[in-house]
């Protein structure tokens, strides 16, 4: 009668099955460490790069936020040498606006309170009320 698991050495000066498997399976091992390795120096680079990307956007925001604010500045500089800056009452307080600014404070209220974009339309009709003497 045949064999029901017939052996798949045909050499005789083989290994034996198991160790063979053995041998592979440490092989298998050894090539699964080296990748593993290789996969956390990829990843500690990766991490590297990440951290260097998010200190320069941060960096790129501060200078772009102390960039505004120089232009500010020198814009409401300009503005009082040149007599055209306007004055805007806030509660008790003056500020004297630009025309630049005066428009960028109606777009972003537009932005926020135009009632094509779900706002508030008495809200609207208030802060044209204040920009409009101021443009």
């Amino acid at each position: 009668m045949p064999e029901r698991y017939p052996s798949y050495q045909t050499d005789p000066d083989a290994e034996p099955d198991a160790a063979l498997l053995r041998r592979e399976l440490e092989e298998a091992h050894k090539t699964i460490r080296t990748l593993l390795r290789q996969i956390d120096k990829e990843q500690a680079r990766h991490a590297e790069i990440a951290r260097a990307y998010n200190k320069t956007v941060a960096n790129l925001m501060e200078i772009t936020r102390e960039n505004a604010q120089l232009e500010r500045e020198r814009d409401s500089y300009k503005a009082r040498a040149e007599g055209t800056a306007t004055p805007f009452h806030i509660g008790g307080t003056v500020l004297e606006l630009t025309q630049a600014e005066v428009s960028a404070i109606r777009k972003a209220m537009a932005r926020l309170h135009h009632p094509d974009t779900g706002g508030d339309i008495e809200r609207m009709k208030t802060w044209n009320a204040a920009l409009d003497p101021l443009e």
